[in-house]
């Protein structure tokens, strides 16, 4: 039997149409995309809809299908964003070798995850929300399941510990503050040398929080 051949004048079979919900979770990518982009560019003060509209490539009208106030738009790109700074941050934990200190590789990469112009950007926004009470509401949504992936890491990074220990979430919340605030603050520049005393010292802090009780030195009594 003779096999049909393909008319010269056909061209390459055509990719599968996308669906409605595919080509809006497209759009809404782009939008959060975008609204990060811009943050970090901008800033918060002077993100408008109208920009992060124009760098997605849709419409403003576009944009208000997808997110009812600049409110959620932003809080949305929050919680877009998050989930990627996680995975990176425990790919670069990963890449560490075995043989070094896994405290220490976790404070290092903390701090050069808040180095990340899109983190400080995102930080940007909680600092506004003091004033702003409808972005205040919005990013509360985002802020606990956040809290809760960062503690779930942590456990993951140190089982032993997160067992042992029933202030090890207290601990984490102490380095994720700490790291934040020399971050966002000023406090400590990546080119300062200041920076690398506080990581060593939160690293040395983390070491005896989490290391066995009888390792522990005693606390030495002052003789009045």
């Amino acid at each position: 039997m003779a096999v049909k051949s393909a008319s010269p004048t056909e061209g390459p079979p055509r990719p599968p149409r996308r669906t409605q919900q595919e080509r809006r979770e497209t759009t809404r990518r782009k939008l959060l995309d975008a609204t990060i982009d811009t943050l970090v560019d901008a800033g918060h003060a002077r993100l408008t809809t109208v920009e992060v509209a124009k760098r997605a490539g849709v419409s403003q009208g576009a944009l208000f299908t997808h997110f009812d106030t600049k409110e959620e738009l932003l809080a949305a790109a929050v919680e877009h964003l998050f989930p990627r700074i996680i995975q990176d941050y425990l790919a670069g934990v990963g890449a560490r070798p075995s043989s070094k200190d896994r405290i220490a590789s976790a404070v290092d990469m903390l701090w050069a995850a808040y180095q990340r112009p899109e983190l400080q950007a995102a930080i940007e926004l909680y600092v506004a929300a003091r004033t702003d009470t409808a972005l205040q509401v919005a990013l509360a949504a985002v802020d606990g399941p956040h809290r809760e992936n960062l503690h779930r890491v942590a456990r993951e990074l140190f089982p032993e510990a997160a067992t042992a220990y029933p202030e090890f979430d207290s601990v984490v919340e102490l380095a994720l503050d700490a790291v934040q605030g020399a971050a966002v603050g000023g406090s400590a520049r990546p080119d300062d040398p200041a920076h690398r005393r506080m990581l060593d010292a939160l690293t040395r802090f983390m070491r005896s929080a989490f290391s066995p009780p009888s390792t522990r030195r005693p606390r030495q009594r002052h003789r009045s």
